[in-house]
């Protein structure tokens, strides 16, 4: 029977304290030797805890920030390549109306007119594309195409020129469908709101607006002059190709002019990527700055740590030692 002494508890008790001590010890410098994080910031970080919180919100908002631009530019460029798609098809029907209307060749001028058509619905698919999901030409509603499809709105075209027989009342009709406020084109052509998509938060106080739609007057000029030889192709004026030369030359003159407006909406758009970019640059070198203050704060020096971490295991050691000591003393042993 060993008899225990209030000097064997007190040790006992001291030995126990220490042990469970040194394991929190080494737990916390694993840990920080691992992840490479101090583990008690509030006592470890200069400023206290609330400095490494400030530091944290704000890498928060960098990275909404970071999300919100990337969206931006992708809805950005998406819109530039569909307007330069835009541009460039305009551009190509153009020449071939030049060609057409100054011809007696009534194929050649079918056959651009069929062209006219094929162009006019790929750039309603243009104007319906999406980005990320979000309709770009539809302002505010990017839930859903900006357009009603190129069938629907040449049938309703061809019903707004019935009965006209001339290449001024077809063009005036499909003028008169296309910018008449409350018209065709506002009822059952655009689908998109009359609100332009954001503003986009890009940065602190920094946003953007896309700023182009569907339903700008650029666009449905330009679309109405396409539209003036799509309707050839459907029958308009059929037999009187005098009048059918003239209502290619009416489009030829009108597209001449959508051409010059549609690279003004492309500049419009590369506006906005410029500032979209600018708020890139300044956000991405704001957050490289943040990330190295919250580094600075709260990452753990390896070096410094394996080094507490040799030190802690010697003291372990010692105090095994100790323990394993003092548990082999016997009463005999402890009278001597």
């Amino acid at each position: 029977m060993s008899i225990s002494t209030f000097g064997d508890m007190a040790s006992t008790f001291l030995t126990r304290r220490q042990n469970t001590q040194l394991r929190q010890e080494l737990t916390r410098l694993s840990t920080e030797l691992s992840t490479g994080r101090k583990t008690e910031l509030g006592a470890n970080v200069t400023g206290g805890y609330s400095a490494v919180a400030g530091l944290e919100h704000s890498l928060k908002l960098m990275s909404a920030y970071t999300q919100a631009t990337n969206e931006a530019r992708l809805m950005a460029d998406t819109t530039q390549v569909a307007l330069t798609t835009i541009h460039a098809q305009a551009l190509d029907l153009s020449n071939g109306l030049i060609a057409a209307r100054s011809s007696n060749n009534a194929t050649l001028l079918q056959s651009t007119a069929l062209d006219a058509e094929q162009k006019f619905a790929s750039i309603i698919s243009k104007l319906n594309a999406d980005a990320g999901g979000r309709s770009l030409f539809g302002g505010a509603a990017t839930d859903r195409p900006a357009l009603a499809g190129a069938d629907t709105i040449i049938s309703e075209l061809m019903t707004a020129i019935a009965g006209e027989v001339t290449a001024a009342g077809v063009s005036t009709a499909i003028d008169d469908w296309f910018n008449t406020p409350g018209g065709g084109f506002e009822t059952l052509g655009y689908l998109g709101a009359d609100e332009s998509y954001g503003p986009i938060r890009l940065g602190n106080g920094e946003t953007a607006t896309l700023p182009v739609r569907a339903n700008d007057p650029e666009i449905r000029s330009l679309l109405s002059a396409v539209a003036k030889t799509v309707v050839l192709a459907e029958g308009a004026l059929s037999g009187d190709l005098d009048q059918q030369k003239s209502l290619a030359e009416m489009s030829s003159n009108a597209l001449l002019n959508a051409v010059d407006d549609t690279t003004m909406l492309q500049a419009r758009v590369g506006a906005v990527e410029a500032r979209i970019e600018n708020a890139v640059a300044h956000n991405t070198a704001e957050q490289h700055a943040l990330e190295l203050s919250y580094n600075n704060l709260t990452a753990a020096d390896p070096y410094d740590t394996a080094a507490r971490l040799e030190e802690l295991y010697g003291q372990m050691e010692a105090l095994y030692v100790t323990t394993a000591h003092l548990s082999k003393l016997s009463f005999t042993d402890y009278m001597r």
